[in-house]
């Protein structure tokens, strides 16, 4: 019976159906823990609706409901057993919660609310406000020796204490403190080539880094604004802030402003990729397929290891070799045309590289209504990984690579490029061609490359299920592949990408580096287009999930 009372005294005070059911019954279990008593229950419940109905008049967005009831129901209760121990013989240990405490309930919760501000906007200071606040009111130093500590001078210590004063009561008294701000997450890759202390600096693995480049993305910020933006306490920040800005990932803005200094586009500008692939790569495609199919019996005849493989899977690895030198000598030509020279950015750490960054949306294709089914699914084949040569200079072994959307079905995302090791393809080359027994170290290699499905092993005979050509046999694909592309035309993109940067570098902001709008506007990418066309087209067969472990690899040597 009470309950229901209790119920409609909470729904009288604050109107609120939803905090009525969640923290009525919570009142009264509370109340009847420390008094034990049905009663003295009753009536403590009533003073702690009292006295929260008058706070939360008060207090807006406040962050922790049930902290904050928990802390009324505590202070309640210190006041009731005030209040009420001269009528009572026995205390739990628990009831002396600041019985010596005789000040105004409302004011002990203000001060604890002024009091958490504080510690928060304390947190949002930078490094040496943090160390200049700490010295001053909690080790009681004075300015001078701060100064001396500090090595700064002490009227700089005097202003620095009247700056950490004004923001500090500036953040106590903001009213849009961004507490619904929901971290994003950025999926990065790169253009060129990294080294390893450095990388990216956590672009894409670490949600911290991937959301100070977001806030500051087109909107300069300070540490401390980063901070608020983000609400994470500047000591978190500061360590990334200094790798990104080493890395020229973040670019300083004034004395003390960061702004991200590359392109994150959005899932819409990937799309619009893959849109304009599925409208104009046909031409391109047929013309590339029609050149390289019909020299592929002359292929054949260079007799490299693989070339008894399936026609299709073979033409799957040897096609986009000549797409990727088309798309290039065709960039190069556009670029030239327009004296365009842009280089890669070098990176202090010594590597030079482009950062590929997209922001990621989970619940992007439930709800957008732009694009057709028919384009969302060429934008998913369209796209992919990147296309990763490898060479080791002192074997000349030489590798393609092209990640695909058939390698991704078989659940490997996005393929490991450091597999296949090319000295251990090598050596199970020259066991085949020389016709070796392998001894126990070949062994071992071969096992590896088997699991992996880069070799069989049937009845005692290694196959290698990759093409792999010798010198002079790699020598003759090269003369057959720039006939291909002579009867194609070296600069066949050209007006492909002209036309896609003319369209795409009005979707990239304009804040965004002028060298970024140009490469990205430039970079359509289509050696996943030409050969995802043909196989939905008919000129190509799918790989099977055997072929798709294997997809799109060709090893060769140069000495």
């Amino acid at each position: 019976m009470y309950i229901e009372v209790l119920q409609r005294m909470v729904r009288e005070i604050i109107f609120d159906d939803e905090f009525v059911k969640t923290y009525s019954r919570k009142i009264l279990g509370f109340a009847y823990s420390k008094t034990g008593n049905t009663q003295l229950a009753e009536d403590l419940s009533q003073d702690v609706l009292l006295a929260l109905a008058s706070s939360l008049k008060q207090q807006k967005n406040i962050v922790d409901m049930d902290g904050y009831v928990y802390t009324i129901c505590c202070y309640t209760w210190s006041k009731f057993l005030r209040q009420n121990k001269k009528h009572w013989n026995n205390i739990d240990i628990e009831a002396v919660y600041d019985l010596s405490d005789d000040s105004d309930l409302e004011e002990q919760v203000n001060k604890k609310i002024l009091i958490d501000k504080m510690k928060t906007e304390i947190a949002y200071l930078t490094k040496l406000h943090r160390q200049i606040i700490i010295m001053f009111y909690y080790e009681n130093k004075p300015g001078d020796e701060i100064s001396q500590t500090l090595n700064i001078p002490h009227s700089t210590v005097r202003w620095h204490l009247g700056e950490i004063r004004k923001k500090i009561k500036e953040g106590i008294e903001m009213t849009d403190n961004n507490l619904n701000y929901i971290p994003k997450r950025i999926m990065a890759g790169h253009d060129g080539y990294t080294l390893p202390e450095y990388g990216q600096c956590g672009l894409g693995q670490d949600r911290i880094v991937d959301n100070i480049c977001l806030a500051c993305y087109g909107k300069p910020l300070s540490i401390e604004e980063i901070a608020r933006t983000l609400c994470v306490a500047c000591a978190y920040l500061e360590n990334h802030i200094e790798k990104l800005v080493y890395m020229g990932y973040l670019k300083n803005i004034g004395k003390n402003k960061y702004q991200t200094n590359f392109f994150i586009s959005t899932i819409k500008h990937e799309i619009l990729k893959g849109k304009y692939h599925y409208e104009n790569i046909a031409h391109y495609a047929i013309k590339i397929y029609n050149a390289i199919n019909s020299k592929y019996d002359r292929i054949k005849e260079i007799g490299f290891i693989g070339n008894d493989l399936d026609k299709d899977f073979v033409l799957w690895a040897i096609m986009p070799l000549v797409t990727n030198g088309l798309f290039y000598n065709s960039l190069h030509t556009v670029l030239k045309k327009n004296n365009i020279n842009i280089d890669t950015p070098k990176r202090k750490d010594g590597s030079q590289h482009w950062v590929c960054a997209t922001l990621t949306d989970d619940d992007y294709f439930k709800k957008q209504t732009e694009f057709p089914d028919i384009i969302i699914d060429f934008f998913v084949k369209s796209r992919g990984n990147g296309v990763k040569t490898r060479r080791i200079d002192n074997t000349g072994l030489s590798s393609f690579q092209l990640d695909s959307k058939a390698t991704i079905d078989i659940g490997k995302h996005w393929r490991n490029f450091d597999d296949p090791e090319l000295n251990e393809i090598a050596r199970i080359a020259e066991i085949i061609i020389n016709k070796e027994i392998p001894n126990e170290m070949d062994k071992l290699i071969i096992a590896k490359a088997v699991e992996n499905g880069y070799v069989k092993v049937e009845s005692g005979h290694t196959a290698l299920l990759i093409p792999y050509f010798t010198k002079n046999e790699f020598d003759k694909l090269v003369t057959i592949i720039d006939e291909a592309k002579a009867e194609v035309g070296s600069d066949v993109f050209e007006p492909y990408i002209k036309n896609f940067a003319k369209m795409y570098v009005k979707e990239i902001p304009d804040f965004v580096p002028e060298a970024d709008r140009i490469h990205f506007s430039n970079n359509i990418y289509p050696q996943y287009a030409v050969l995802y066309y043909l196989s939905d087209n008919g000129y190509l067969r799918y790989p099977d999930n055997e072929e798709a472990k294997r997809l799109c690899t060709v090893v060769w040597n140069t000495k």
